[in-house]
């Protein structure tokens, strides 16, 4: 290795610790430090940058570098929030970044400042590359609070802030595993109105949490079967928070519950809303006191990319002259979404593919290995240098 190359990778490797050490927890944390730092490093390089601010807290940046060359637009992306650390005692720091036994600890270094880091870099070295190599443009976009709605993306397409791509890289943790395919998510509120009273006077009052059961109960109607996928597991249903009352004597006026559907590619999401509504007008019917009402907290859909696609066959490859294995290259499907669902309304060749274990995300001593983050750079080069040929 050269000194050219040591060099390289410690600054790789500090950069992402300064990353780290930004508390970005969702909404609390401050995007916009994180968001000038990655600006910074890349006018370094003389490559053009533009923050949009969502409010004092969130941002997204935008990066371009163009080849002046007509080909196909890249973009490259992950998101800058991360979910809160918890009141679990940590190993290290969660916002120290500490390095210990070729890891690095802390908050987002999974999820996922080590992949959005890594697709930096990968944009600085096509900055630094001759325009006649390559063709097209290539684009980071960093987003804000993926992990409480893909909201910056949202508001990267209302807002035109993106351009339609011809291909699109997110490197949210896969353990540097080829991800083609990933599920929707519908997330519904449905809440129970009802009159309060003393509980010595149930009569006197309307419970709420009565009158919702026999929608809760009723929900294995809810037909949320689906044509199988290759790729991914069936759809689920599940009721994930239940809230009602205020205390032990007094009758509840109000109780909710909240719903998280994911949904394959095919899968219609405003026909499962219907069914859900349906359910509610035939419990509404049997009892005239019942009052149900509906609020969508989040509609994305899945996402499934052709397999036999260039950049999934560019990716594959990319990975095995990497070193992986021919089950590691092979394309595979993901249950959780990812700010692909919302960023496909501007192109539908999309993969998924970033450094770190996700079963760490979101975990007390989250970690990234730091010869898996530095890898994935070369990988990413290597897709973009092969599709932007």
């Amino acid at each position: 290795m050269s000194r050219d190359q040591r060099s390289e990778i410690e600054e790789c490797v500090q950069f992402l610790q300064e990353a780290v050490r930004c508390d970005t927890v969702s909404k609390v944390g401050d995007e916009h430090v994180l968001a000038r730092m990655l600006a910074a490093r890349m006018e370094q390089e003389g490559i053009s940058c533009t923050i949009h601010t969502l409010d004092d807290k969130r941002a997204n940046l935008i990066a371009r570098v163009s080849s002046g060359r007509p080909g196909p637009c890249v973009v490259l992306s992950g998101h800058m929030d991360t979910v809160p650390v918890g009141s679990v005692a940590w190993q290290h720091g969660p916002f120290d970044a500490v390095i210990e036994d070729g890891k690095m600890y802390g908050r987002g270094t999974v999820d996922m400042k080590s992949g959005l880091v890594a697709l930096m870099y990968a944009l600085i070295r096509f900055a630094r590359r001759p325009r006649d190599s390559w063709s097209g443009e290539l684009i980071l976009a960093a987003t804000s609070t993926e992990e409480t709605g893909a909201e910056g993306a949202k508001a990267m397409v209302a807002n035109q802030q993106l351009p339609e791509f011809d291909a699109l890289i997110i490197a949210e943790p896969t353990d540097t595993r080829l991800v083609i395919a990933h599920k929707g998510a519908l997330w519904t509120r449905v809440c129970s109105c009802g009159k309060a009273s003393h509980s010595s006077m149930p009569e006197m009052g309307i419970n709420a949490i009565n009158k919702l059961f026999p929608f809760y109960a009723g929900l294995s109607e809810v037909d949320i079967s689906s044509d199988p996928h290759e790729l991914l597991s069936p759809p689920t249903m599940a009721v994930t928070l239940i809230n009602g009352g205020k205390q032990a004597n007094v009758i509840p006026d109000r109780c909710e519950i909240t719903l998280d559907m994911r949904t394959l590619p095919d899968q219609n999401h405003s026909s499962l809303m219907g069914q859900m509504r349906a359910l509610a007008g035939r419990v509404s019917a049997a009892d005239k006191d019942t009052n149900l009402e509906f609020e969508t907290l989040l509609d994305v859909p899945a996402v499934s990319t052709d397999p036999g696609s260039d950049l999934v066959s560019i990716a594959r490859q990319a990975l095995l002259s990497a070193g992986a294995s021919s089950d590691d290259a092979r394309p595979r499907g993901a249950q959780y979404f990812t700010d692909a669902s919302v960023l496909q309304a501007l192109g539908k060749n999309i993969i998924v593919l970033g450094p770190g274990d996700p079963k760490l995300a979101h975990q007390v001593n989250e970690h990234v290995h730091v010869n898996d983050y530095i890898a994935v750079i070369d990988i990413y080069d290597e897709i973009l240098k092969k599709y932007m040929a």
